[in-house]
Order: C-alpha cells, then structure tokens, then sequence
C-alpha cells in the first residue's frame, strides 16, 4: 500500500502524448529490479512504447507492454545507478520521444542507487584555463625582458671615422 502511495507522489507529467509516468526499483543482489510505468494519450494509437536507457557506456532500450487503455508498464535488472531515460512511443505515421529524465526524476528511491549519472553537468576545466593564464603571463613577461634588454636604449651608435684613402682611423680627444 505505501508503495503504491510512493509512486502516486512520485509520479512525472510528461508532454504529450505522454502523461504520467513513474518508477519503482527492488534490490535483486548487485542489481535492482525497476518497474516504469508510463501514460499514453489513446488516441496516439501506440503500436509500441520503450523506456532508452542511457549510461555513459551506451544504451539499453527495454519494451514496456500495455496494462490498461493508455497504461503501458515494464520490469527490467540494471546495475543500480542513475541513469538517463527517454520513453518512445511509435505508430506507422509518427514516433515521439520525452524529455531527457532520470531514475531519480521517476521516483526510484536514492538509497537503492551507489551514484548518480548526470549527463547534463560540464566537465570543470577551470584549472587548465588558470594554466592558459600564467603561460600568457610568462610569455608577456619575457617579451617585455627581451625589448629592454636588446634594445639601443641611450647609447649614441659607433661611426668610424674613415679617412679619403678608405683606412680606417682612430681619433682621440686630449
């Protein structure tokens, strides 16, 4: 009875065609059992509905077969993490799919799952753009070093002094 009352709280309206969906999962060893049910709008006229597991080594696609009128349900073993789920319902004429959901968006308990996929997060790269920053600053740096040290600053240039002859002479100053 709390069960049923769990997945009534927990249940998902999705767009349509489809309405409310949900999840429940059991311990079955290392793995859990999971039981998604999912509303289809009738006049859809589904000739099939799965649940698209994704995970980040691929993706495992499970029917789910009709209950009642619009109500359509499976069971299937996956290692317990959270994973992404898209539904698909199809006829001749047209095939829809949800939004992109979770597990845990369905109402499958947190404490039956070891982590938690999350597709939607960026990986963090802050630290390679801190090291982008100081390369560019140690380039600036001795570019800077460089012009001060290579350049004629003061100095007036050396000429020689050369005599009609083409010899080179040196003049000194008493």
């Amino acid at each position: 009875m709390l069960t049923v009352l769990l997945a009534i709280l927990t249940a998902v309206t999705i767009a349509a065609p489809f309405g409310e969906a949900s999840a429940s999962a059991v311990q079955e060893g290392d793995y859990i059992a999971v039981t998604v049910e999912v509303e289809v709008d009738p006049a859809f006229e589904a000739d099939y509905v799965v649940v698209h597991l994704l995970n980040p080594n691929g993706q495992e696609t499970f029917p789910l077969g009709p209950n009642a009128e619009g109500r359509y349900s499976g069971v299937f073993t996956v290692l317990p993490f959270n994973r992404a789920v898209i539904l698909e319902v199809g006829n001749p004429e047209k095939v829809e799919v949800s939004p992109t959901l979770s597990l845990l968006d369905l109402g499958v308990d947190s404490d039956l799952l070891h982590t938690t996929f999350r597709p939607d997060l960026p990986p963090d790269d802050s630290g390679r753009w801190a090291w982008l920053a100081l390369g560019a600053a140690a380039l600036a740096a001795g570019a800077v070093l460089a012009w001060f040290l290579l350049s004629p600053g003061d100095k007036p240039p050396e000429a020689e002094i050369v005599d009609s002859e083409g010899d080179a002479t040196v003049v000194v100053e008493e």
